[in-house]
């Protein structure tokens, strides 16, 4: 296996998109997550304009990796918010470091805009991968799809010095707003919970 390849999403890469986040959906564990809370969380064919909506705009960076000419992953930063919207990798594969090569590049465009710190909001089954990466748990948030609850563990790393922070000093950014988030039932973005 080669390296992985990235590149900005273009729209007509929206249906590549939510393959990719059906797949790594689909590919989480049933411990961490109940049947019916990942058949909330799978989106359907319209999540395609989503996608779409979400790449045309001005808000999100989304980059797609490419691994020996197949598109595997994808991630989304919303620069505004300062927090990662997105982290979704094909199951077949996870362990290969491509989440890791990903969230570097995400990290990296959030330096260039000039931000100190990142959050994400990270699936149960994601948190310990970030953990690694020298995120924080700072609170949790539930989300509701369909009438069925899903947690996620909300997340920060101080990228200006490499501090993982702590938990006297993480949270949220004064400026994040939940009702902005692309995981609000009000904006129809791609979300970051496969994260």
């Amino acid at each position: 296996m080669g390296g992985p390849q990235f590149r900005e999403a273009s729209a007509e890469d929206a249906t590549t998109l939510l393959s990719i986040k059906r797949a790594a959906i689909g590919g989480i564990d049933a411990d961490v997550y109940e049947a019916d809370q990942l058949d909330a969380w799978q989106p359907d064919a319209g999540g395609v304009s989503d996608f779409e909506r979400a790449i045309d705009s001005d808000v999100f960076d989304v980059l797609l990796a490419r691994v020996d000419g197949k598109d595997i992953a994808y991630g989304v930063l919303n620069a505004d918010a300062g927090r990662i919207d997105a982290l979704y990798v094909r199951p077949d594969y996870s362990g290969e470091g491509i989440a890791t090569s990903l969230v570097g590049q995400l990290e990296s465009r959030a330096r260039m805009y000039d931000l100190d710190r990142l959050e994400i909001v990270s699936s149960l089954n994601a948190k310990s991968f970030y953990e690694g990466l020298n995120y924080w748990q700072f609170d949790t948030k539930t989300r509701t799809i369909e009438g069925v609850e899903l947690p996620f563990a909300i997340m920060i790393k101080h990228l200006d010095t490499g501090d993982t922070g702590s938990p006297d000093n993480a949270g949220p950014r004064d400026d994040a707003d939940s009702d902005t988030h692309p995981d609000a039932d009000t904006q129809p973005a791609p979300e970051s919970r496969g994260c």
